[in-house]
């Protein structure tokens, strides 16, 4: 029996000895309640010891406790100790985990009281060491942090004890180096003391061995030239030179200059040799060319010994001149009409005002001429110093002639003493107050059309607008996009002639039949040089697409299965689905890879590429993709897949690239997130400038920015605002940033404008909402005395069975004198003659008359069924003193009238899916295309041959019901996680018995689900290192001597898996 209880008591140590998971020899502390106490005698030469609240919170909560009433004795670096207390049942001991280092404290609470006599009794035993009083902290009732310090006073314990009295806080070290740091205190009924370990205490092995020597910095400012290449930074020793003493240095980023850029960063450790008693920090000083200013970097000291000046700053004193800043133009275009007399052209100067520059300006001519259009000059642009903007005049000559809108550009060159910026280079449009040419404008009466491959030709719609008087022609000539000419289609270069009022001409194309399969082509076709007075139309550009007819090969056509993956983060690996279709003769290969998008091959995943075979009839091959989790946020991360190289008469199909999206499992830090103040911002055009906050919401940890930009809507670049666009950049803790925009005055009356606002590219931070916004710019000119022209909403609508639909123009603002406007109807995405009637012509308004005027739009009610279509509407041409008012565009929109007669096609939405046996569930989906009117139904079943339902999975089968109107269902599948190595498992779910009009599609009837097994089978225990199969061994040892002494011992632990 005396050995059985020797054994276990030595399994007990063992399991206790693995727990602490110690760098050094494991400490234990415990007391007995019946051992004999033991006082320390004759402290009164101690040193007061006084206690400060600071308020800091607990740090070493890693710490558990238990209670043992097991005598132990240690010895630790020749210093022997152990405790006692009487009168009590117990004492309750913590301890834990954390790294036990030569260099720490050992620090202890008695009290001596009448009343709490014996809990706290400690005998020391220094052996001739001479032993330091030293600082520390304990944890108090409150929850407070109390500090506390000795002063280093010498304490010596040789041949005596002594008690002590009252609350005393003693820490000892000897020379040797220091033990574990230990805090005991009584409760107030004395039952019990409560220890307390903490590792947050690690010092060098010497460092407090000399108590009142400081190292620190010599100063708390230091400066160097930005220009004198290094910079060495003193750290003094004061208080004594005995010994051997070290601190650690660092650079640290509380400064404004930049590690990398302005500086090096150093760290690292200074030793002080006995009698040693100053040392050099260097730090290398980056000279670069750029004006900063003066800049800093932060110095710090850290260790036991660290004195008072343990931070300073360093300035490195800019050596670089201040820049004179650049200059450009304040927009990239500009905008006058032809009556204005002049347009005042801004030049703005950034980064710098400096001194005195000078810029020289030309004009040159675009589509406008020098002398006819405009007077074309050129000159020189002087800065002075301070100085950020200057402007020049251009003189617009109004002639009689109609011309449409005209340009003229303008360059910078030649700057002297300032630099040129980006926007050297600008584009004036001179409006034309002409009217239409009654030869009218020339365009296609759509932007997009297709033929089919053995079509022979294509005539493509040429109409003229606003005007059909004389005999006018126009240049119609194709280019390539993905159709090749010769190949595809015949190039073509024809003139189109239009005869004294005729409206309407095609432009043939012939399209070349061939018997290759190369899926859809596209071809561009552009209108160019009009005749006799014509102009060209908005839509002087149209794409046509060649609709393939030629079947896929008997090899079959190769592309991923779906055009978009996702999986979450996590260690996992995406199984990537080839399929074949439209064939499966022979054997055929086809290589794939995968491309970095944003996320980055060997840190987010493992790149793959190779070459898939199919064998002949095989339909779906896949490979894997392996992802790699970090502990970073990034957000969400994408890889391209790409398929090339078909082999064996294969094809590629349409989806021959994809993409993988990787799904981050990190938590986003509290950087914050980005936004506009508000969705709207409000100015008058007379206001000069507006400014635009940007917000940090949500957090402000870290250094961020975000780039900002303007753009047009009814307000114009140059005209109506000037272009603004940065970089907003964010220090840490900071919430808020500005950025101004200035706004022209004009003399024009154009109504209330607006202009975009967008944040973009956040770096450190993401985006909020608003990430958007607009300025609206209230006009501040009367409205002409003639009025404006407006369309009376920007949105009509009307059935398909409809016969017409009536379109007003309003004219508001004014009435004198007889106006007139031309209207066109244009198409969008509804086409003119197959779905509406081309409508064109003039609406007059006399003088004094006010309100509206209507004109009609034919309807064209077809049998097809279709999605509700668009028509474009545009007034222009504005005639005897009217101005286009905001609303000079509109749009008709034609609701279909065909029923949803066609039957809806079910589906899965993949073929094969995959999931980890701990991924806990996965999500099917079905989906409805074609059509979605109406209630259908479809029964889904789940089958497998080696998944066993209940065992490795849980779902939910039956009928599957879509009401009307609905895409897509989604099943969600429970993965059992079992501790079994059975192998990767499938299920096969398919779908059957469609209700109502509805068709299951063939080639996605069916979905595969692959549950990848997470149990490996090398050795059946998963091991626990050398000392968790060592504790195995003796406990089955142990277990086998009791067994042999007849012993009964539960052994369900040792029989493997659970059943």
């Amino acid at each position: 029996m005396r050995n059985i209880k020797s054994l276990l008591r030595l399994l007990i140590l063992l399991m206790a000895g693995v727990s602490l998971q110690s760098n050094a020899a494991v400490t234990v502390y415990c007391c007995d309640a019946n051992a004999e106490a033991q006082y320390i005698q004759d402290l009164a030469a101690l040193q007061s010891v006084t206690v400060d609240l600071t308020g800091e919170s607990f740090e070493g909560d890693a710490w558990t406790s238990s209670r043992n009433t097991t005598v132990f004795s240690v010895t630790n670096q020749n210093l022997t100790w152990g405790g006692s207390s009487t009168g009590v049942a117990g004492i309750q001991t913590s301890m834990g985990g954390g790294d036990v280092h030569e260099g720490e404290y050992l620090m202890f609470a008695v009290d001596d009281t009448s009343t709490h006599l014996t809990p706290d009794k400690i005998t020391l035993t220094a052996n001739g060491i001479t032993l330091y009083g030293v600082g520390g902290w304990f944890r108090s009732s409150n929850g407070a942090k109390l500090a506390f310090t000795t002063n280093g006073d010498v304490v010596d314990f040789t041949g005596a004890q002594a008690t002590v009295f009252d609350w005393k806080f003693l820490g000892f070290i000897d020379d040797g180096g220091f033990s574990t740091l230990l805090v005991e205190t009584a409760d107030e009924v004395g039952n019990e003391v409560k220890t307390f370990f903490s590792d947050d205490f690690t010092i060098a092995a010497q460092a407090g061995a000399f108590p009142g020597q400081d190292l620190q910095f010599s100063s708390a400012n230091y400066s160097v030239n930005e220009n004198a290449g290094s910079v060495a930074v003193t750290v003094s020793r004061s208080g004594g030179t005995t010994g051997a003493l070290s601190i650690d240095y660092a650079t640290t980023a509380d400064g404004t200059a930049t590690a990398g850029q302005d500086f090096t960063a150093v760290s690292g450790t200074l030793d002080f040799a006995d009698g040693e008693t100053s040392k050099q920090i260097t730090i290398n000083i980056l000279d670069d060319a750029v004006f900063e200013g003066d800049e800093t970097v932060g110095l710090l000291l850290t260790g036991t010994d660290v004195g008072v000046l343990n931070n300073a700053t360093l300035t490195i004193i800019e050596n670089d001149v201040r820049p004179a800043g650049s200059v450009e133009f304040s927009g990239s275009s500009y905008r006058v009409n032809e009556d204005a007399g002049t347009l005042s052209v801004t030049i703005q100067r950034s980064g710098g005002s400096e001194g005195s520059g000078t810029i020289d300006y030309a004009i040159s001519d675009g589509t406008a001429i020098g002398g006819s259009d405009y007077n074309a000059t050129s000159g020189t642009l002087a800065f002075i110093d301070g100085q950020v903007s200057g402007t020049f005049d251009i003189a617009i000559t109004d002639d009689a002639l109609q011309e449409g809108t005209e340009s003229i550009v303008l360059n910078l060159s030649n700057p002297v003493s300032v630099m040129l910026g980006d926007r050297d280079i600008a584009e004036v449009s001179i409006i034309d107050n002409e009217a239409s040419p009654a030869m009218g404008s020339i365009q296609f009466s759509g932007s997009t059309y297709s033929v089919a491959e053995n079509g022979s030709e294509i005539a493509l719609p040429v109409v003229r607008i606003s005007g059909s008087m004389g005999a006018v022609s126009v240049v119609c000539t194709t280019s390539d996009s993905s159709a090749t000419a010769g190949n595809d289609y015949t190039a073509t270069q024809n003139t189109v002639s239009f005869a004294n009022g005729e409206v309407i001409q095609n432009c043939r194309i012939p399209i070349v039949d061939d018997s290759s399969y190369e899926n859809d082509e596209t071809l561009l076709v552009t209108l160019s040089s009009p005749t006799n007075g014509a102009v060209l139309g908005t839509t002087s550009s149209t794409t046509v697409t060649i609709e393939d007819n030629d079947p896929v090969p008997a090899a079959g056509s190769l592309q991923f299965d779906q055009t978009s993956y996702q999986l979450t983060e996590g260690g996992s690996t995406a199984s990537i689905t080839v399929s074949r279709s439209g064939g499966s003769s022979g054997s055929v290969n086809v290589d794939y890879a995968t491309v970095d998008g944003t996320a980055t091959a060997g840190s987010d995943y493992t790149s793959a590429s190779g070459t898939i075979n199919f064998a002949a009839g095989v339909t779906s091959v896949s490979f894997q993709v392996t992802l790699l989790d970090d502990a970073i946020y990034e957000g969400d991360e994408t890889v391209s897949l790409v398929l090339s190289n078909p082999t064996g008469g294969a094809v590629t199909g349409s989806a021959d690239t994809a993409q993988l999206t990787i799904l981050d499992n990190e938590s986003a830090p509290a950087t914050g997130a980005l936004v506009f103040t508000a969705s709207e911002y409000f100015a008058d055009e007379l206001d000069g400038s507006i400014t635009v906050s940007v917000e940090r919401q949500g957090g402000s940890t870290g250094a961020a920015q975000v780039n900002y930009i303007t753009s047009d809507g009814t307000a114009i670049a140059g005209a109506d605002y000037a272009v603004a666009s940065g970089t907003l950049a964010f220090a840490d803790g900071e919430v808020s940033q500005s950025f101004e925009i200035f706004i022209n005055d004009d003399a024009f009356f154009e109504g209330t404008e607006n202009l975009s606002l967008q944040l973009s590219d956040p770096f450190g931070v993401t985006l909020g909402d608003p990430a958007s916004s607009v300025i609206t710019i209230a006009d501040d000119d009367d409205p002409p005395a003639a009025g404006a022209l407006d369309f009376s909403t920007n949105s009509y609508s009307v059935d398909e069975t409809g016969t017409s639909i009536s379109v007003t123009v309003t004219r508001s603002g004014g009435t004198s004198g007889a106006i007139s406007v031309d209207y066109a109807t244009l198409d969008d995405s509804a086409t003119a003659s197959s779905d509406y009637v081309f409508a064109t012509g003039t609406v007059n308004f006399a003088n004094g008359e006010s309100g509206s005027k209507t004109f009609e739009v034919t309807i064209v009610d077809d049998s097809l069924l279709e999605q509700d279509e668009r028509i474009r509407l545009v007034l222009a041409n504005v005639q005897g003193g009217a101005v286009l008012g905001a609303l000079s565009e509109s749009f008709i929109t034609i609701s279909d009238d065909e029923a949803q007669s066609a039957s809806a096609i079910l589906g899965f939405s993949t073929g094969s899916l995959s999931a980890n046996e701990t991924a806990g569930s996965v999500n099917i989906t079905i989906t409805r295309s074609v059509t979605v009117s109406g209630e259908i139904s479809v029964d889904l079943s789940a089958s497998s041959s080696d998944a066993v339902a209940g065992t490795d999975y849980n779902v939910t089968t039956g009928t599957v019901r879509f009401a009307n109107g609905e895409t897509e269902k989604t099943i969600t599948v429970e993965i059992l996680d079992n501790t079994v190595t059975d192998g990767n498992r499938t299920i096969t779910f398919a779908l059957a018995n469609a209700i109502g009009t509805a068709v299951i599609d063939s080639n996605s009837g069916t979905l595969t689900l692959t549950i990848i097994d997470d149990e490996s089978d090398s050795g059946g225990g998963g091991g626990g290192g050398s000392m968790g199969s060592f504790l195995m061994l003796l406990m089955l040892c142990a277990i086998y001597y009791l067994r042999l002494r007849g012993f009964r011992v539960c052994t369900a632990c040792s029989s493997g898996r659970n059943k």
